[in-house]
């Protein structure tokens, strides 16, 4: 209960102090560097090294993979009837492909299947936010003209991108090195991610006339709470997974958009607007959907 008042407090407080006039405009911008450069780094550096490898995560692994890969097609399906320019497309892709996997899922998972699971939701988080360093990035920086979009000069920005060279040092260096004096530090940094995410999302969020974007948000909030956890349950049918894993894999694929896909997106400028609509939509709705599909799971699996 008190993820889900924090959840709210940060957003509503977001929200009210810009409405307010009390920050600056562009106050958010600095916050998002905060999040990218500083707590996101943190939070792999919390979750990744600790995480002991099995055959059993594989679906739990490839979810988020999964997800990003129907979002890419949803996204060229939808590009001409829905007039999407270049960037509107990118923006599109990245917040329907990217499921917000910690600060939501884990909390839900926690009250529906317990802490002790929270080890197979880590594995969908990790590579949750490497898709976001990596193909997410590349997608941002491509489309938003800011950079060139040339195999070299990606890889040169990836490599300058602290959450994709974290990712990279957590998954190499705890094979020769001990990561445990630096996680309370990593913890503290990581635990600034959620708050102010949601903080920054409210310090963006204008709800105004809603109809000139309500068919991709509408879109997005059916793919990311219905269609992608269905597809996950098939592949976890297929491949026989086991019980618990299958229903973490499907439950976080049916959470919301991740944050920060949202402020990656207002990084690059790719329709700021559109994206935390969908991000506020579909974490709101998620708190419904998601009870949903505990019962669904319950029945079925």
């Amino acid at each position: 209960m008190s993820n889900f008042i924090l959840i709210g407090v940060c957003f509503l407080a977001g929200f009210l102090l810009r409405k307010s006039g009390v920050l600056p405009k562009g106050s958010h911008q600095g916050i998002n560097v905060w999040i990218i450069y500083v707590a996101l780094p943190a939070a792999t550096l919390k979750y990744l090294p600790g995480i002991k490898w099995s055959n059993d995560l594989l679906i739990p692994l490839v979810t988020p993979l999964v997800c990003w890969f129907g979002a890419w097609i949803l996204s060229e399906l939808l590009a001409k009837p829905f007039h999407f320019d270049k960037k509107t497309k990118a923006a599109f892709l990245i917040v329907t492909g990217l499921g917000n996997t910690s600060f939501i899922g884990f909390p839900l998972i926690s009250a529906y299947y317990g802490e002790n699971n929270l080890s197979v939701a880590a594995v969908t988080d990790q590579m949750t936010f490497f898709i976001l360093a990596v193909f997410a990035s590349v997608v941002a920086m491509r489309a938003s003209g800011k950079a060139k979009a040339d195999f070299k000069t990606i890889s040169l920005k990836l490599l300058k991108f602290p959450p994709f060279l974290v990712i990279i040092i957590a998954l190499i260096l705890p094979r020769f090195v001990s990561f445990e004096p630096i996680t309370p530090l990593a913890s503290t940094l990581a635990a600034t991610l959620s708050p102010l995410a949601l903080f920054s999302v409210g310090l963006q969020f204008e709800l105004g006339k809603m109809k000139d974007v309500l068919k991709p948000v509408l879109a997005a909030s059916v793919y990311k709470l219905i269609l992608s956890p269905l597809i996950i349950l098939g592949l976890a049918f297929a491949f026989q997974t086991g019980e618990m894993q299958t229903k973490i894999a499907v439950f976080e694929a049916s959470m919301g958009t991740m944050i920060s896909a949202g402020i990656l997106n207002d990084q690059f400028g790719l329709n700021p607007r559109l994206s935390n609509l969908i991000v506020f939509l579909t974490i709101l709705l998620s708190f419904i959907t998601s009870g949903i599909w505990y019962w669904v799971l319950e029945f079925l699996v």
